[in-house]
């Protein structure tokens, strides 16, 4: 359905009070409490306010996209692995109304980010456009424009456009003006710059006539932040484009061959809360993070290959290896014919913990290496690429977070808490960086232990592995959480920095998020937070809030003045 065209000032004059038929089309996305409503309401009226100082009272379309969170499945999106997602209340709004030309100018609310003017067209009449979309982005003069202004916001909004026009190329899209705003905190692991990208990918869209199913917006969208030199995977725009009202959707990603169609989607028992904890240290994928957030999902776009070839050296059928194109697929069920949980121990003993690129090129046929070596570092300047990876730890954790990934909302169904907890925290160990002691933390993957583990019989789903993604205030505040009662607790996201989330009884949630207050009032929290000062009292208030699943990203659609149904 579409939005029925509305002025600015009407927009503004129907979100005032909405009463009637305009306040159920907003419960329909925001649910029904009244705080998170008027939340909703406040951040949408001062974005088209500021749309109505800036280009007047024109008719607009408002689209959202919310934040995100996922419960289980860390850093395995890129090789279809499981994942837990749910929408978060917290928003990106993109209030915008049609150009007839290929103007495009945005404006956000948030004076940080300076106003964004180009005209698209002149990019999207390069040669390259009309070819691959990955060849198009990694062309010198694509790259060259990119890296000139490497992290300003306006790198989003072009890939946005751009990827939108490049789904429809019988199409001549028109720009936009519009403003952009939002209360997703930067740098939070929120998704912030995937909410903005989503927004903007629908405003282009919609203000053009176009719609897309889910699966296909999922892969234009990260299109559009791959043309910013990042290399995610999309289970942030699966959780913002498949999520719903009060939901978690269980689903598997693999990018290239994507199909959602079988996704799970479960509703958070009523005991149950989940604890949102702001770290209040903001994650930016710059110079040497980048490479560190891409080294380990490099690695994974090899790992299924050298898995297969490794299974082929130890007499494993066929059949099986051909089968195994994701993490999900050495899952132990997937392997009973060859010994199941000891044959994924027996195939990780086989594999190097860590290995230079040359001698990977000589160990395994791997004839795409340096192509995804491109893909992945291509972007990063040449003295900073990596010369060795890591390939068990990474590897280990894979496996075992897809299949605890796939446990999770089982036990939320059987309502086995302690269960889901358990297996929230396991995952965290795989990325912990210190124990609650303050010292240094890393799994034991030897070759003894391993073979020690599959001589009890270990399931994998207890096997932390090492991604070593957190950081020692992330581990802090996990700490924090499981001390006072909290059933789990993880980060969420890339890591790094940003979130943490804890799995909490109703009755308890509260207890918990005091106990995080507290933590991030204490003495020495600002050190672990590279901070220079202690946190503000707001700060402090607002670090631990509940979350609310609202509807899926999309056109916010209310009835017109007058009109009633």
């Amino acid at each position: 359905m579409h939005q029925e065209t509305l002025s600015a000032g009407t927009w503004l004059n129907q979100l005032e009070h909405p009463t009637g038929t305009v306040r159920r089309a907003l419960e329909n996305i925001y649910g029904t409490d009244a705080a998170i409503l008027e939340e909703r309401l406040a951040l949408m009226r001062r974005v088209i306010a500021r749309f109505i100082e800036r280009f007047g009272d024109r008719d607009l379309r408002i689209f959202r996209s919310p934040g995100r969170i996922n419960l289980r499945g860390m850093h395995v999106d890129t090789h279809g692995g499981y994942l837990n997602l749910m929408t978060h209340q917290r928003e990106i709004i993109a209030a915008v109304s049609p150009e007839p030309d290929d103007a495009v100018n945005l404006v956000n609310v948030n004076p940080r980010f300076e106003e964004v003017s180009f005209h698209f067209k002149e990019m999207a009449g390069r040669p390259a456009f009309a070819g691959e979309w990955l060849r198009f982005i990694t062309h010198p003069d694509v790259q060259g424009a990119v890296l000139a202004q490497r992290g300003h916001w306006g790198n989003y909004l072009q890939g946005c456009v751009l990827s939108a026009q490049h789904r429809f190329p019988e199409r001549r899209f028109t720009g936009m003006s519009g403003v952009i705003g939002g209360d997703l905190t930067r740098g939070a692991a929120l998704s912030s710059s995937t909410a903005l990208s989503v927004a903007v990918f629908l405003a282009s869209a919609g203000c053009n006539g176009v719609s897309m199913g889910p699966d296909d917006l999922i892969l234009a969208v990260k299109d559009a932040e791959w043309y910013t030199g990042a290399r995610g995977g999309t289970s942030d725009q699966a959780a913002m484009i498949l999520g719903g009202e009060s939901e978690m959707v269980n689903v598997a990603l693999l990018a290239e061959k994507l199909d959602t169609s079988g996704a799970r989607r479960v509703s958070l028992p009523p005991e149950l809360r989940v604890l949102v904890i702001n770290s209040h240290t903001e994650r930016s994928l710059s110079g040497a993070q980048v490479v560190d957030y891409t080294r380990n999902r490099f690695a994974y776009s090899l790992a299924m290959e050298i898995a297969r070839q490794e299974l082929r050296a130890q007499g494993a059928p066929a059949p099986l290896v051909e089968k195994i194109d994701r993490l999900p697929s050495l899952s132990p069920s997937k392997l009973t014919e060859i010994g199941g949980a000891k044959a994924v121990f027996g195939l990780l003993r086989r594999i190097p913990g860590a290995i230079e690129i040359d001698a990977l090129r000589k160990r395994y046929d791997l004839p795409q290496l340096d192509h995804v070596y491109t893909q992945y570092f291509g972007t990063v300047p040449e003295e900073a690429r990596p010369t060795s990876i890591d390939l068990r730890g990474p590897l280990l954790f894979g496996i075992a977070e897809s299949e605890r990934a796939q446990l999770f909302p089982d036990a939320l169904e059987m309502e086995d808490f302690v269960r889901a907890g358990r297996l929230m925290s396991t995952g965290h160990d795989g990325d912990r960086r210190i124990n609650a002691s303050g010292e240094p933390y890393r799994y034991d993957i030897s070759d003894t232990a391993l073979s020690r583990l599959a001589t009890e019989g270990m399931g994998i789903e207890w096997c932390p592995g090492i991604y070593g993604a957190s950081s020692p205030v992330l581990d802090a505040l996990v700490d924090a959480a499981l001390e006072a009662g909290a059933l789990g607790a993880s980060l969420t996201g890339a890591g790094i920095a940003g979130t943490v989330l804890a799995l909490c009884l109703e009755k308890n949630v509260e207890m918990v998020a005091e106990a995080i207050r507290a933590r991030i009032a204490a003495p020495d929290y600002p050190r672990l937070a590279n901070r220079d000062a202690p946190l503000s009292d707001d700060e402090i208030a607002c670090a631990a809030t509940i979350n609310h699943a609202t509807a899926h990203a999309g056109e916010i659609v209310i009835p017109a003045a007058g009109r009633v149904e």
